[in-house]
């Protein structure tokens, strides 16, 4: 009986201990399942997190730009360099994740090829100048830009065409220099036409001391400087008496200046016929003059208070001590000259009718522009810079009170 119960007890332990085992082998067995791992038939390129793909080339493509300045220009205080290199190092970490983490020198390798291999190629190529930062300071009218470059001096030029204006040269302090002239040295005459098409080329030329060299042109909005057209229409104002009868109190002139197609003129009712320049016209930001003077044939019967410009905004003292008066505007559209006296509802100024009206008669409204930026500023026998349009209608007022027609009329 003994015996028959330990061989039982023997063949009970060994059943058990089998199945310890057999458990044991199957959970390492599904670990080992579970365990990701590259499917077979699968290329690299198949497998790989394609996010970090994508990144890694755009960052090699970026590779090539490193010295361009106008990238560098957008990242602002963040090198360009550093966004390139965090954009590698982010491909880098997931391509080798989504790899199961293997193949780390390799990948590094390629990595380093991806990066290196641009970097060589812009040192054996140089480093030509780059030209960025080009403005205008209309405080100080001054025309500004800076010249970047692995040298150590750098001359620049501004060139009209062939033709150099201005010179100056600098050494270069962190890889940069800023170049500054007063816009009267430089301007020539407007970049371009009221159409938009370049009339005159102005451009930087960059000579390294390397001997390396680069020229670009300037933006041509930056160089239109100077007021080539004006034009005036009128806005009758009114009151009624008790009659019903509408008599004129007096006239808002509206002004316009710019480039627009000379061709444009005074039109009926006071208008000022825009058609013919198929409403193509651009403002100019710059330092001018504007003035107003009314004539009734040559006889001048008012003049308005001379309005400053600087870049687009007008300002000009009011002609009385009234607070409603404005002192202030744009030019860039059609805009009230001063007047000397305000609607009852202080809602618009205008000219009152005595203070230029003699009697029915044909009356030209001059704007009278004078440029402190002209084409003719640096000739030998420079000009003037005024610009006068003549816009002048039949006004009779005396006669037809408000039903006046307004026509144009030779002054």
């Amino acid at each position: 009986m003994g015996g028959l119960l330990d061989k039982a007890n023997a063949t009970k332990t060994e059943t058990v201990d089998a199945e310890v085992v057999t458990k044991k082998v199957t959970v390492n067995v599904a670990k080992v399942v579970d365990a990701p791992s590259t499917p077979k038939g699968e290329t690299f390129l198949q497998t790989a997190n394609p996010i970090g793909l994508g990144l890694g080339a755009l960052g090699f493509v970026l590779m090539w730009f490193l010295n361009n300045y106008f990238l560098e220009d957008i990242t602002g205080p963040i090198p360009f360099g550093l966004v390139v290199v965090l954009i590698m190092a982010g491909s880098f970490y997931l391509v080798w994740d989504s790899i199961d983490r293997q193949k780390t020198l390799t990948l590094a390798v390629g990595y380093l090829l991806l990066t290196g291999l641009p970097y060589l190629a812009g040192l054996e190529l140089g480093s030509s100048p780059g030209v960025s930062e080009i403005s205008v300071n209309e405080d100080t009218n001054e025309f500004s830009f800076v010249v970047r470059g692995s040298f150590s001096s750098a001359t620049s030029e501004i060139l009209l065409g062939d033709e150099s204006l201005w010179s100056e040269s600098k050494d270069m302090s962190n890889d940069r220099s800023k170049f500054t002239v007063l816009l009267e040295t430089i301007f020539m005459g407007n970049s371009q036409d009221h159409l938009l098409s370049t009339v005159n080329t102005y451009s930087i030329r960059v000579v390294a001391n390397t001997g390396d060299t680069s020229t670009v042109e300037i933006s041509p909005s930056l160089l239109n400087r100077e007021v080539e057209n004006s034009a005036a229409k009128l806005i009758t104002r009114t009151e009624t008496t008790e009659e019903g009868d509408q008599l004129v109190t007096g006239v808002t002139v509206l002004a316009l200046v710019g480039m627009f197609s000379s061709s444009a003129a005074a039109s009926v009712g006071g208008e000022h016929d825009m058609s013919s320049t198929s409403q193509k016209r651009l403002p100019v930001p710059s330092d001018y003059t504007i003035q107003l003077k009314i004539l009734q044939g040559s006889t001048q019967t008012y003049e308005s208070a001379e309005i400053k410009v600087d870049g687009l905004a007008a300002t000009w003292e009011p002609a009385s001590a009234d607070e409603d008066l404005a002192n202030f505007g744009s030019t860039n559209g059609w805009f009230s000259m001063p007047g000397n006296a305000m609607d009852e509802n202080k809602l618009y100024e205008f000219i009152e009718r005595d203070e230029f009206f003699e009697d029915d008669g044909c009356y030209n409204f001059q704007i009278i522009v004078t440029n402190d930026f002209h084409s003719t500023m640096n000739d030998a026998s420079p000009g003037n810079g005024v610009f006068i349009s003549e816009n002048a209608w039949q006004l009779d007022f005396d006669s037809r009170e408000s039903n006046s027609e307004m026509k144009p009329c030779t002054p």
